[in-house]
């Protein structure tokens, strides 16, 4: 597992990106990072555990109270899958942080946010994982 933060700085928002390079990964602390963003049911947190030990797959919590979020992203079987799913949990993201400040989807400020998580995404996450 490697974890990787990025910072929305006119925004007041934090995001932490837990990726999986390893098939043995060690779950536990999974787990852990997932209750500390207040995902405390045990149904949810192993239903979640099962969707990430898949390739392609990954998942966004996000806790309000915080101003944070905390994206998984599993292995994955190519690059192409790899930025699929990335970019599918930074749009997560990016409607959180949209909903919390109240600014309109269709917005030129929601398109720039999106924008700016992508190139921050790209620039301090690096290269995909993927087998």
């Amino acid at each position: 597992m490697e974890t990787k933060y990025l910072d929305v700085p006119n925004q007041k928002w934090g995001i932490v990106v837990v990726l999986d390079y390893d098939v043995d990964f060690d779950y536990r602390d999974l787990r852990a990072i997932m209750m500390s963003f207040g995902l405390l049911d045990e149904n949810k947190i192993e239903k979640s555990m099962n969707i990430l030990s898949e390739p392609n797959t990954g998942m966004t919590i996000t806790n309000i109270d915080l101003c944070m979020s905390v994206i998984f992203i599993s292995n994955a079987t190519d690059s192409s899958e790899w930025w699929d799913t990335a970019l599918h949990e930074l749009y997560h993201v990016s409607n959180a942080i949209i909903d919390y400040y109240g600014v309109p989807y269709e917005s030129e400020d929601a398109a720039y946010l999106m924008g700016y998580l992508t190139k921050e995404f790209i620039e301090k996450v690096g290269f995909p994982c993927y087998d």
